[in-house]
């Protein structure tokens, strides 16, 4: 779920600052719930580019936090919105939000 590579990398580039790595997984933490709000509501609304442009940010942010399913199953979305694809863009949705909260709590027993 999460790749501990990507983890060692982002703490040996910090300076092995345990308070930043913390930093940045609570951010995670914080601001991917958010983007999956405004990916459900685009879909919603038939904002197929919306959808896109949330998906995108969150596969970015993902990847480099290590959270590759995450980052994969977003990357999915991104390509079913960008096709203006609305079913499938629903069921990739509906598996972001699962591997998105498994991702979550696998960062929150990570301890800096």
């Amino acid at each position: 779920m999460i790749d501990e590579t990507v983890i060692a990398t982002l703490k040996e580039s910090l300076g092995d600052d345990g308070a930043v790595i913390q930093q940045l997984i609570d951010m995670y933490i914080s601001d991917s719930p958010p983007l999956v709000a405004d990916a459900a509501a685009a879909l919603g609304r038939g904002d197929m580019a919306m959808l896109a442009r949330a998906a995108h940010s969150l596969k970015s942010t993902s990847a480099s936090m290590g959270a590759t399913t995450v980052s994969a199953v977003a990357r999915e979305l991104e390509l079913h919105a960008q096709q203006n694809e609305p079913a499938p863009s629903a069921a990739a949705l509906e598996r972001l939000k699962v591997v998105l909260n498994d991702a979550i709590a696998a960062f929150a027993r990570l301890k800096f």
